[in-house]
């Protein structure tokens, strides 16, 4: 998570059938990965492998940070907004803070991590 700038998103949760429930959003667990109900996991995507989606999950912007040829936002999810998590868009988008977007995990780059040991699954 500290190599690259902005850093991975590291969300704690824990397994729910084949997902990791963050702060009760659902994210798919990567091809090939087994979850135990219940278990902590770590799930980890970097902002650039967030993408828009009208079948991502809601997200609320609060902060906006044009930098130059890309876009990068502070967004925060789940219940009562209580995770936060950073995307990364190459292209230039016209976002407000308070502004609902839907996210979307690049699946082939998504990470699931023991909650106890933090060792990749």
């Amino acid at each position: 998570g500290f190599i690259g700038s902005p850093s991975m998103n590291l969300l704690d949760g824990e397994a729910d059938g084949a997902n990791v429930n963050v702060g009760g959003q659902l994210f798919p667990a990567p091809a090939g990965v087994k979850l135990l109900n219940g278990q902590k996991f770590t799930y980890g995507v970097r902002p650039e492998h967030l993408a828009l989606s009208d079948n991502g999950f809601p997200a609320k912007i609060a902060v906006i940070e044009p930098t130059g040829s890309e876009t990068m936002v502070v967004a925060r999810f789940g219940k009562d907004d209580g995770n936060e998590l950073t995307a990364l868009f190459r292209e230039r988008h016209s976002f407000q803070p308070g502004q609902i977007i839907k996210l979307l995990p690049r699946m082939e780059y998504a990470h699931v991590f023991d909650g106890g040991s933090g060792k990749r699954l």
